[in-house]
């Protein structure tokens, strides 16, 4: 009888630890709709005038990859040069360049095109295809606060 209770209750424990584990969410598969949605939902402050910290998007179709870099803004516009972070740590220039129908004539992104609206770049099109867009995560507004629930009448009104 005692092997029995002591089986029951090493098979219970057994369950009440595996289900305590929470599977991790997979990575999504299109992290650019992520962060659009994100900046479209809650918006952004204006990005001050410095170098900046920000997520690159780089899509084709519905695929995309996301990475990070830091780029320098004046004015609300973007002045220097896209850096992509690497593993270690160190930033490179982003070895990508805007397609043709973005550059104006000394090579680089059209002044039009430099604009910072809602915390994001503009959408651009490289010359292998791709889409690249800039997001100013650390501009994101604060998700907004939701609203208090009221009690029941009877925990408010006493008589």
């Amino acid at each position: 009888m005692k092997l029995l209770l002591t089986l029951f209750i090493s098979i219970l424990s057994i369950s009440a630890f595996a289900q305590a584990k929470q599977p991790t969410p997979a990575p999504s598969q299109d992290c650019f709709r992520d962060w659009f949605s994100l900046f479209n939902e809650r918006g952004a402050n204006p990005v001050a005038d410095g170098t900046h910290d920000v997520i690159i998007t780089l899509r084709h179709g519905s695929y995309s990859e996301c990475f990070m870099g830091r780029i320098a803004v004046s004015g609300g516009k973007l002045t220097g040069k896209l850096e992509v972070q690497k593993v270690d740590g160190s930033y490179q220039e982003f070895d990508k360049k805007v397609s043709f129908a973005f550059q104006n004539a000394e090579g680089t992104l059209k002044e039009e095109m430099r604009e910072v609206s809602n915390g994001m770049s503009a959408s651009a099109s490289l010359t292998d295809g791709e889409l690249i867009r800039l997001f100013f995560y650390k501009s994101l507004a604060d998700k907004p606060k939701a609203n208090k629930k009221a009690p029941a009448p009877s925990a408010l009104i006493k008589n």
